[in-house]
């Protein structure tokens, strides 16, 4: 890799390694990492911030990853309609069957904890079915959930409600 700046050969050795949105910066056209300021990527990748379309980090005012993040955060939010509920609320997850391509099973219960993490947020749902407690956990901008539908709204003082447990 002669001739590649330090910061690129991070990133193409971080794309060997796996990581998947390495690999799709990589596959962006970007060849470099010495742009002019006026010059724009030709990608398919953008986020919507404060009403304004950015199609660069830089644009954005964030880093590679975090873009990365908002603009898959946003395209899930496009094709599936996420309510709010907190901790206390009663969702209904309406989700794809992973061994059956056309069924779903729904799961309706108690949230007792919601971690809101970027792109890695869940959140847990319990509920009593005969007699036994179950508890599912579920990542909010999965592909596998079809639908959330809130049953009913509540907030709690708690933002975790590990002591339904008992």
């Amino acid at each position: 890799m002669a001739g590649v700046c330090c910061m690129h050969s991070r990133l193409i050795h971080r794309a060997a390694l796996g990581g998947v949105l390495y690999r799709r910066w990589l596959s962006s056209g970007k060849d470099s990492l010495s742009t002019a300021s006026n010059e724009r990527v030709p990608t398919t990748t953008h986020v919507t911030v404060n009403d304004t379309v950015c199609h660069t980090p830089k644009e954005a005012s964030t880093n590679l990853l975090n873009f990365l993040n908002q603009s898959d955060i946003q395209k899930r939010r496009r094709s599936i309609d996420i309510p709010f509920f907190t901790a206390g609320s009663y969702p209904a997850v309406t989700r794809a069957d992973p061994y059956s391509p056309t069924d779903t099973s729904k799961f309706v219960g108690i949230c007792i904890a919601r971690r809101n993490k970027s792109l890695g947020s869940t959140f847990i749902l319990r509920n009593v079915l005969s007699g036994v407690g179950v508890e599912m956990m579920y990542e909010l901008y999965s592909p596998a959930i079809r639908e959330i539908q809130v049953l009913k709204l509540q907030r709690r003082r708690q933002a975790k409600l590990y002591y339904l447990r008992d």
